[in-house]
């Protein structure tokens, strides 16, 4: 009884393991088909934390990743090194120095992935720990 146990606390484990790592996948592929993907520096900084028993940790160490994830407000930008910021539009040259910009929508990479696939990985799960005999 206590062997079969054991069986089944390690198919949670590897299930939870591999399901951060199924999640993963999804949320660089909605980065991937996001469609103002630039260099590809932060759909390529996804990672998968799984040294811990019983926990996935998707993550990214990219500095900017929390901007382009919850968004940002309006706000000021002005030159750091430069006098001014330079900019083109249709061939156009811009330059300021200083201007309100906007700000970014959020994407919701990691949310919307997360919540989309909620029920797949409850599934995944569940049938990994079923599998035991």
């Amino acid at each position: 009884m206590i062997d079969k146990i054991d069986r089944k606390l390690e198919a949670l484990n590897q299930g939870v393991h591999d399901a951060g790592l199924m999640l993963e996948v999804a949320i660089v592929d909605d980065i991937a088909n996001y469609p103002s993907v630039d260099t590809g520096r932060f759909m390529g900084s996804v990672q998968t934390d799984i040294s811990k028993p019983f926990q996935s940790m998707i993550y990214t160490n990219v500095e900017y990743a929390k901007f382009l994830e919850y968004g940002t407000s309006p706000h000021f930008i002005s030159p750091k090194t430069a006098k001014a910021l330079a900019w083109q539009v249709n061939g156009k040259w811009f330059f300021s120095k200083g201007h309100m910009v906007s700000g970014i929508k959020p994407r919701w990479h990691f949310r919307n992935t997360s919540l989309r696939m909620k029920q797949q990985i409850i599934d995944f799960i569940e049938n990994k720990v079923k599998a035991v005999e």
